[in-house]
């Protein structure tokens, strides 16, 4: 893909994003690897319903500028970590979903209540605190990751959630299914006790269906 075709990417998942009700007006961002290696992400502080592709910037994995007209996004240093240290990984999805939110706020991790759950990787953590833009934000999200290889999504404290793909596609349908699975046990958590899987019954989901 060229630089162009990345950032109309990128500007298309954002504004599925947005009408899903992922993020709102600037907050969260997105990123994916191009072809020579480096990075499309959101560029900072430009608010979505205005965003155009041209605008999405181009840096490398330690955050330089590449090009663009706009500065990246404030989050660079998480996205740029996670990018130098898992190369599996080839898009993220930073959002400030709101129920996702909700648990990051109170600490509270998201297990395993339902089946959205099983692709992201559930039980889904919640970092400890890192403040947004700084470089430990990256350190502990990538912490995270490594101790977890199967987990696709994890919250930030006091802060959003994180997804992570091969394809900025995947990372997008991984952030959409926490934000229901977590509006689902919210709602499960007002009118009664939530039912958690056993691993035996996740186990048998995955045969089914195939999954490793």
């Amino acid at each position: 893909m060229s630089y162009g075709e990345v950032r109309q990417k990128v500007l298309t998942v954002v504004q599925k994003a947005v009408a899903c009700g992922l993020v709102r007006l600037s907050a969260g961002n997105f990123s994916m690897r191009t072809a020579d290696g480096h990075i499309a992400i959101t560029p900072s502080a430009i608010k979505y319903d205005v965003l155009t592709a041209d605008q999405i910037a181009i840096v490398d994995v330690n955050g330089k500028h590449i090009d663009g007209p706009n500065k990246s996004s404030s989050e660079t240093p998480m996205h740029t970590a996670i990018f130098r240290n898992l190369p599996e990984v080839g898009a993220i999805c930073h959002t400030h979903s709101p129920y996702a939110m909700t648990f990051a706020v109170v600490g509270q991790e998201i297990p395993m209540v339902n089946l959205e759950l099983l692709v992201c990787g559930a039980p889904i953590p919640v970092a400890e605190w890192a403040s947004p833009g700084s470089a430990k934000g990256g350190e502990v999200t990538v912490d995270t990751f490594r101790r977890r290889p199967e987990l696709k999504v994890m919250l930030l404290r006091n802060h959003g959630l994180v997804a992570i793909g091969k394809t900025l596609d995947e990372a997008f349908e991984y952030a959409y299914d926490a934000e229901v699975a977590a509006q689902v046990y919210y709602q499960a958590l007002q009118i009664g006790k939530p039912i958690v899987l056993t691993a035996a019954q996740v186990q048998e989901v995955r045969e089914i269906y195939g999954m490793k």
